[in-house]
């Protein structure tokens, strides 16, 4: 559909905001109506509406920060508040399920993979493959999301694994462990616990696939791990403009940037790529003026972080806005590379349209 308010344009909106990312930025009751939205498709996927903030219980283990009364279950469906103190509701388990990728795969960091492109002894023919863990919950409410089938995991908890069930199905081909979702942040310690269990007897490189909405008791063990196993850390950033990025994931961005932020200063002098940031070009709302002020930030932090600019497909809640168009992404590379980043790429290639709609 056409923005309301600035159909002239022909600026494009998703239904389910309703308005384009210019009226968010400047209009409250655009603003609000996204919020209600959130949750209003939660309530109708049995999910906490929106993050606990009227309780004096704080839950640590992500970058929400829930704050519950007694009995309350935080935003993730993982934890509750059990006699003062905050606890799983599914003890050593993870809601999560696997498959095995072949290698190469269809990853963010694809064109600076330690393994691929870094590794002297990796070749195709012994047909390698990484552990794909997908895990069952998520701290954020990304009205497009891409893997939105881990919203009927976190509602209904299954299924359920242990770290030491996870680790048992790589095999000796597994080369690498990738954590995404829904997201990882939500279970970090199980995660963490993973990746040990994973390389006792063998080295299997660690990535994680997330929105980095975590909580600084677990980030620093995360990318010390990801570190000292060779892996990534492929980091979604999304928006930068807060009032965008809340219309959008219904969440703040604060933890996120300060997250990324300490990241790019731990991987300074690194000896191969540690971090990857990603952002993904949602037609109507990640445009040209997002694209720079997300590359400003990312200039700023490190110009040589591998940036990757990834198409969209229609999905989830905003399943009416068309694919990234071709244009669209040669012109936030252009401006990337135009601010001073040095490694920028274009992913998702196959996604791309020649779809007709005002980006800038």
């Amino acid at each position: 559909m056409l923005c309301p308010n600035h159909a002239y344009e022909r600026r494009i909106a998703s239904k389910v905001i309703g308005r384009c990312s210019v009226c968010l930025d400047d209009d409250e009751i655009a603003l609000h109506a996204a919020k209600d939205r959130h949750q209003q498709l939660r309530i109708e996927q049995s999910l906490v509406p929106s993050i606990p903030d009227a309780g004096t219980i704080v839950c640590p283990d992500c970058g929400n920060h829930c704050r519950l009364n007694e009995g309350e279950v935080g935003f993730c469906n993982l934890r509750i508040a059990d006699r003062g103190m905050v606890t799983n509701l599914y003890p050593g388990r993870a809601i999560v399920s696997w498959y095995f990728d072949p290698l190469p795969t269809n990853c963010v960091a694809d064109w600076v993979c330690p393994i691929t492109k870094g590794d002297p002894t990796f070749t195709y023919a012994r047909r390698l493959n990484n552990l794909a863990v997908f895990y069952g919950s998520c701290n954020s409410d990304c009205l497009f999301c891409q893997n939105s089938s881990f919203r009927e995991m976190m509602a209904s908890g299954r299924p359920l694994m242990t770290p030491k069930e996870l680790a048992s199905v790589a095999n000796d081909r597994t080369a690498c462990v990738c954590y995404f979702g829904g997201d990882p942040a939500c279970n970090a310690d199980h995660s963490l616990e993973s990746s040990k269990l994973l390389n006792k007897d063998r080295q299997v490189r660690v990535c994680y696939e997330t929105n980095g909405n975590m909580s600084r008791k677990w980030l620093t063990q995360i990318a010390d791990t990801i570190i000292s196993t060779g892996g990534t850390f492929k980091f979604d950033l999304k928006a930068v403009s807060p009032r965008l990025y809340t219309a959008l994931t219904g969440m703040s961005n604060v933890a996120v940037l300060n997250n990324f932020r300490f990241l790019s200063k731990k991987g300074l002098k690194r000896d191969r790529e540690f971090l990857v940031a990603s952002i993904l070009l949602v037609p109507g709302y990640v445009g040209i003026d997002e694209v720079r002020r997300l590359c400003e930030f990312i200039m700023d932090c490190d110009p040589t972080i591998p940036t990757a600019l990834l198409g969209f497909h229609p999905h989830h809640a905003m399943s009416d806005l068309p694919c990234t168009s071709r244009a669209h992404a040669n012109a936030a590379k252009d401006v990337a590379k135009d601010i001073g980043l040095t490694n920028v790429r274009i992913g998702n290639t196959g996604l791309l349209s020649a779809s007709d709609y005002p980006y800038e």
